[in-house]
């Protein structure tokens, strides 16, 4: 993934985002502004939920990012060398120069982004209560709890078991674990992921046709958007391991 505008750098990380990113910023904020915050937190005046729906999706970007952030952190713990962090349009993407070094080291750097995702959603949730026992602005109040579902439901369906997702990268560690070879396992990720999308996709075209739902194309996007991303991690998969029966089997190489 191309980085468009490159923000610096964090723990020695660089962070960047794709022109894409922008379009999810305006619609989450599109969102809270005209649906969330008018049926929550009725009488907000519109400049303050505009304002509050910006600052709600640039709270949600970071929270995606710290997502991202918490895999990179790890996979450094593991003597992974971490390439770069980009957010875009459908999330974020931790890039990785090596291959995590076992099973166990695998299953820690997938499951540090939902982990986070939970955290983060336990965080705004509990200022959302204490906020809201004290009798704070409403609007702040439904800012907090939109993010803390935000945040669930990123961390429930990044759980989901097929790569590229977090769950599917789950989902490799353990029948890594359990058989010994990666390479298997992986392919096995993959496999699951390009059904997901499809199930997926035919989910949104459901949606569409069928209950004449918008949304339902979101959900469609989604789904190519796993089916690309697998096919693209297969070929990856398989592309090494061709290289590896090419080496030769010598003492060296075992």
């Amino acid at each position: 993934m191309k980085q468009t505008l490159r923000l610096g750098r964090v723990a020695g990380i660089p962070i960047g985002v794709h022109w894409s990113v922008l379009v999810i910023m305006v619609l989450l904020a599109r969102s809270l502004a005209t649906a969330v915050l008018p049926a929550d937190a009725p009488g907000t005046p519109r400049p303050v939920a505009w304002l509050f729906g910006a600052a709600g999706a640039l709270l949600m970007l970071l929270s995606l990012l710290a997502h991202e952030l918490a895999h990179a952190l790890v996979g450094r713990h593991f003597g992974i060398r971490v390439e770069r962090l980009t957010l875009w349009l459908l999330g974020g993407m931790a890039e990785f120069r090596d291959e995590p070094p076992s099973a166990r080291a695998d299953l820690l750097v997938a499951g540090a982004g939902p982990l986070t995702s939970v955290a983060a959603a336990v965080g705004f949730g509990s200022v959302a209560v204490l906020l809201s026992a004290a009798g704070g602005p409403v609007a702040v109040v439904v800012v907090l709890l939109w993010l803390t579902t935000i945040n669930l439901v990123l961390a429930v369906f990044n759980l989901l078991p097929g790569a590229p997702l977090d769950g599917g990268r789950v989902l490799r560690a353990a029948l890594w674990w359990w058989h010994g070879d990666r390479a298997r396992a992986a392919l096995t990720a993959v496999r699951v992921g390009h059904a997901l999308g499809v199930t997926l996709i035919l989910a949104g075209l459901v949606e569409v046709v069928i209950f004449g739902l918008v949304d339902g194309l979101w959900t469609a996007l989604v789904g190519w958007f796993l089916i690309m991303a697998a096919g693209a991690e297969g070929e990856s998969v398989r592309s090494r391991g061709g290289a590896q029966r090419q080496q030769p089997k010598t003492g060296a190489f075992r």
